[in-house]
């Protein structure tokens, strides 16, 4: 039987990553944090379209995890943790989906299929916004 994430990656998980293709767009961003992508590259590598990356970006960056690069007309999008803490629980969280990638899968999944847990989140948001 597989063991458990550590707490410190399911609650990033819960609080930073909402589906599948965002925790795609954090390993591909990852792999290589120095670089910067147009959403166009982006949505061609993590197999997705165009406007739902531009979306999923734009949640990453709101949560601190993207740093927005180029010209306003044409986003380009880089790996860039907001403080060294999250920048290290980030690293963590892919170096587990590398080892783990099934696991992790199904637990980000199993969260986004449950209603109570989307309706509890959902009045979170409202709540805290």
């Amino acid at each position: 039987m597989t063991e458990p994430f550590p707490t410190d990656v399911v609650r990033f998980l819960d609080t930073h990553v909402e589906s599948i293709d965002q925790l795609e767009i954090l390993r591909v961003l990852g792999e290589e944090p120095a670089r910067g992508w147009p959403v166009s590259a982006l949505a061609a590598e993590v197999q997705a379209a165009p406007a739902a990356v531009a979306g999923h970006a734009a949640a990453l960056r709101a949560r601190g995890l993207l740093a927005p690069e180029g010209p306003e007309g044409a986003p380009v999008c880089r790996f860039a943790p907001a403080t060294p803490e999250l920048d290290a629980l980030a690293r963590k969280v892919l170096r587990l989906y590398r080892e783990r990638p099934v696991s992790m899968i199904k637990y980000v999944y199993a969260r986004a299929a449950d209603p109570l847990r989307a309706f509890a989140d959902a009045f979170r948001l409202r709540k805290e916004g």
